[in-house]
């Protein structure tokens, strides 16, 4: 079971390994396997420095040959390669990588999108920034949403250039930061937007577990939003802030109902009776456990009437794909056991 309570002795040591981690100057270096979403029909240009280093029509300024810009290979955000920076302690690092472009609104070419990732912690000493035509656009040290040596992408609108050719500048800065990477650098209309979240995201349209008719199924939360949250000491134990979609199940007076979730993130699952007032109307919740554990719920009805059963998580706008697993119904205890009723036919 979680113990977030700890004594404070575990608590200093936990925030040590913590600081370790944050204090890292050197990422894994692996390919997390991550995918850009756009497709090459949507761009108008792109660098992925795939190729020669620095890429064809692009400009390099080096203060410190020995720990600049260079080619790398074993963490792209895309495709086989990104453009890479070691960290230098003692001697001040000022590099850049830069090209031209002539912004044109009309043909869609008003959006910048590239990504990156390195450490926040480090970056008060030697930041990442992007200029276009000398005003930086983009910080690092301000900006990053994604954490530590996680790929984020960024997307800077242009059309205030439209027209314009401006140098698009790439800037590493400071002296006894950490690695950095950069990758997949675009020129286009725009990210598109984010798919609509599944039907389910919400109560209105919660999926009826017996017309659906499986017994194991699998979810991506990640796809969702974090429409309910479970009180704190609630029904889980704790608040569920994490993303969630909805699922019911119409039972009838002392059935017994029960179901269980893994994911990777620290899942929660709970069942209520009024969506409008989830968070009071709870009448069964599981939080035992952390990422990769197995949470159940099971539940006699008080009362005949819908269920919404909530695949949720603790943290904030946690998710991952989850595995659901549901249980025949059992009826009420005045029936014989061998009128177990199965929903999956």
């Amino acid at each position: 079971m979680r113990r977030r309570l700890l004594p404070l002795v575990i608590l200093a040591i936990l925030s040590l390994a913590i600081a370790a981690v944050a204090a890292d100057k050197d990422p894994p270096r692996t390919n997390d396997g991550r995918n850009v979403y756009r497709t090459e029909a949507v761009r108008a240009y792109v660098e992925g420095f795939e190729g020669a280093f620095p890429p064809a029509g692009w400009t390099q300024t080096i203060t410190n040959p020995a720990y600049t810009w260079v080619q790398d290979t074993a963490t792209p955000y895309e495709g086989a390669a990104a453009a890479y920076i070691p960290w230098q302690a003692g001697i001040p690092q000022y590099e850049v990588l830069s090209f031209d472009y002539l912004i044109d609104s009309a043909a869609n070419e008003d959006h910048l999108i590239f990504a990156t990732q390195g450490s926040v912690y480090w970056a008060v000493n030697a930041n990442f920034t992007v200029e276009v035509g000398g005003v930086e656009v983009y910080n690092f040290l301000n900006e990053f949403t994604a954490g530590n040596w996680i790929w984020d992408t960024v997307d800077v609108d242009l059309s205030a250039y439209d027209g314009q050719t401006v140098t698009i500048a790439f800037i590493y800065a400071g002296d006894d930061g950490a690695d950095h990477y950069l990758d997949a650098v675009s020129i286009d209309e725009g990210a598109p937007p984010p798919p609509p979240p599944p039907a389910n995201d919400l109560c209105e349209g919660a999926i009826d577990l017996q017309a659906q008719g499986l017994d194991e199924f699998v979810v991506d939360l990640c796809l969702a939003a974090d429409d309910y949250s479970a009180p704190s000491g609630g029904c889980t134990g704790y608040s569920s802030a994490g993303k969630d979609l909805v699922y019911k199940i119409h039972l009838d007076l002392g059935e017994t109902f029960s179901a269980s979730m893994q994911g990777t993130h620290d899942a929660a699952l709970w069942l209520v009776t009024d969506c409008a007032d989830a968070a009071n109307t709870c009448v069964a919740g599981a939080d035992d456990t952390v990422s990769e554990g197995y949470e159940t719920i099971t539940y006699a009805a008080a009362a005949a009437g819908w269920y919404y059963m909530i695949v949720d998580g603790y943290g904030d706008d946690s998710c991952s794909t989850t595995t659901v697993n549901i249980a025949a119904l059992v009826s009420n205890e005045d029936a014989s056991w061998s009128d177990v009723k199965s929903m999956y036919r």
